[in-house]
């Protein structure tokens, strides 16, 4: 019986490694051990009556309702371009450095990923924009990928991220709580990443050679007007959408919503905006939030039974046996 638990979560881990989709393995995995849990009289099966009061929470949840209209945000700046032409404005700033389109990498990969909240869909959108140039402008090849996965994956912590939307409503704790505890070692990441860049090419400058002009598909310096329009105005968006949560002046769902009018804005005024970016963009962020609804389904189902297991009992107990208190048990989860 108290061998249930820690199995449950084996199999879970096991079951990832193997490459198989997490929300759907979330919720076999439960299946399976909930059946198992039955039929050995470890696990009542009136606990499952509850998992359709916790689908309903998820549509009475105001905080997930911001999830589409980031989602939606974040693929009408890369469907319309205003992604790519901010990459090329902010490297027209820092093209005459080393390592300038790796700056640069960094800046639009954390608007992107804060926007999108996926990592796959920002390491995508970054790669596509900005790997091909990178090589074309020598960039070390493994220098080059590793600055477009390592700013991918700022997705996971940077408000307002969809993954923090998640947490929140999965710890039942406040969302702008959640975005405040987290704004701070997501710019520290930021920091660490560009000081990364800088040391890096300090160092060995041919890993990643200046850029003072691109010709054919590389960069080149188009002034301060063309710059500010291209970086200056969809980064002030994000960062205006951001403080508009942050301080409370709006709702996550309004500052989302603020946030998608402001793009349409952006790109009606570049004349970006087409019926067929704009279908590309609700057909991909209708795939990525299809993707979010199943995973909450899932990981409530699989939260469900391993609670029926007494699953949280064996995670507490296992904790307590972590020294250093409060910064032992944060060193361990990161480890």
């Amino acid at each position: 019986y108290d061998l249930l638990a820690p199995t449950m979560f084996a199999t879970l881990v096991v079951v990832l490694l193997a490459g198989f989709p997490v929300a759907f393995s979330l919720a076999a995995v439960a299946g399976m051990f909930g059946v198992i849990g039955i039929i050995t009289n470890h696990f009542d099966a009136v606990f499952l009556t509850a998992i359709t009061f916790r689908v309903e929470g998820f549509f009475d949840n105001d905080n997930l309702l911001a999830i589409p209209l980031l989602v939606f945000m974040g693929m009408l700046l890369e469907r319309t371009g205003l992604a790519e032409d901010m990459l090329l404005a902010l490297n027209g700033v820092f093209g005459r450095l080393p390592g300038g389109l790796g700056y640069t990498v960094v800046i639009v990969g954390a608007v992107l990923s804060a926007i999108t909240g996926f990592v796959s869909a920002s390491v995508m959108a970054l790669g596509l924009i900005s790997l091909p140039v990178m090589l074309r402008l020598g960039y070390n090849h493994r220098f080059a990928t590793g600055i477009v996965a390592a700013a991918g994956t700022l997705a996971q912590v940077l408000p307002p991220s969809l993954v923090l939307i998640v947490l929140a409503e999965q710890l039942d704790v406040l969302l702008i709580d959640v975005y405040r505890g987290a704004l701070i070692p997501g710019a520290l990441l930021i920091v660490l990443y560009l000081t990364y860049v800088y040391l890096v090419t300090w160092w060995n400058p041919e890993l990643a050679p200046a850029a003072v002009k691109v010709d054919n598909g590389t960069v080149s310096f188009r002034g301060w007007t063309d710059t500010f329009i291209a970086a200056a105005l969809p980064l002030g968006l994000v960062l205006l959408v951001l403080a508009s949560i942050y301080f409370g002046i709006a709702a996550p769902s309004e500052g989302g919503a603020i946030g998608v009018m402001g793009v349409l804005v952006i790109a009606l005024v570049r004349r970006r905006l087409t019926m067929r970016n704009l279908k590309q963009a609700l057909d991909i962020a209708g795939i990525l939030i299809s993707c979010v609804i199943f995973l909450l389904l899932g990981s409530s189902f699989f939260t469900l039974v391993f609670r029926g297991l007494n699953g949280h009992v064996w995670i507490e107990s296992m904790f307590q046996h972590i020294p250093a208190g409060q910064v032992g048990f944060l060193i361990f989860v990161n480890l």
